[in-house]
């Protein structure tokens, strides 16, 4: 089964430093009906402005990646990291027993910034961060598993590609899928989807991406 979630149906809470897009049922945001997608908690599609940030707040036992779509995103913790994320770049912040942290845009341009939250398989383990830039070349045409680089407690891969060919990817029918559009626009298994659109898939057995403009996507494969 494939479902498709319109970018128009996804929450959209703002204040005048964020445009935050919501796919699941978030803090300024619920939805009874899209709390999650199995072990998938969160897709929070966010663009902040120059000087905005979150403020300092605690995460416990979540596997959050950011990935960085456009500028730089400003990560700041309480185990001492003080990094400039740029676009391209993924961060992974495995919280576990807790950790203190601020995302925010320090730049004098807006940024993008995609924030992921997965559940764990363990708990109240010791937090980590960590990051890795992704290329162009890395993701062209190519799901591009970045949990190879940035591996998480959980049964679970984050892929991302940059598609302007048709590609034809196999997936396992017992697991779940996720896709969310992140640019342009293509003709994915019969449905066109632009950005912000998602789909999921439930006993399926292929991904079909026919772009109809150059299309950066995300994929999540889960049990």
């Amino acid at each position: 089964m494939i479902t498709h979630r319109s970018y128009k149906t996804r929450g959209n809470p703002r204040a005048d430093w964020i445009d935050s897009h919501r796919t699941f049922s978030f803090p300024g945001y619920f939805n009874p009906e899209h709390m999650n997608f199995g072990d998938l908690r969160t897709i929070n599609d966010d663009r902040v402005q120059p000087g905005g940030h979150v403020p300092p707040h605690e995460h416990k036992n979540m596997e959050i990646f950011g990935y960085v779509v456009k500028g730089v995103c400003r990560h700041t913790d309480n185990q001492g990291n003080v990094i400039d994320v740029p676009a391209g770049a993924v961060q992974r912040m495995s919280a576990g027993r807790g950790i203190i942290h601020t995302e925010g845009n320090a730049s004098e341009t807006p940024n993008r910034y995609l924030q992921l939250w997965i559940s764990p398989n363990v708990t109240e383990t010791e937090p980590i961060h960590e990051w890795y830039h992704f290329t162009r070349e890395d993701k062209l045409d190519r799901f591009c598993d970045i949990t190879e680089k940035l591996p998480i407690k959980q049964d679970a891969r984050l892929l991302a590609g940059i598609f302007g060919e048709i590609c034809e990817f196999n997936i396992d029918n017992k697991r779940k899928y996720y896709l969310y559009i992140i640019s342009g626009e293509s003709e994915i298994n019969g449905k066109i989807l632009v950005e912000g659109d998602g789909l999921s898939y439930v006993n399926e057995n292929v991904i079909l991406i026919n772009p109809v403009k150059e299309t950066e996507i995300i994929l999540f494969d889960m049990k």
